[in-house]
């Protein structure tokens, strides 16, 4: 599960990135 949590963690925080532009 921890391999799922992974990529999930930087996928928010690309999101944030993009939010912010």
């Amino acid at each position: 599960m921890d391999a799922l949590k992974k990529p999930d963690l930087a996928d928010q925080k690309l999101r944030a990135k993009l939010a912010k532009g």
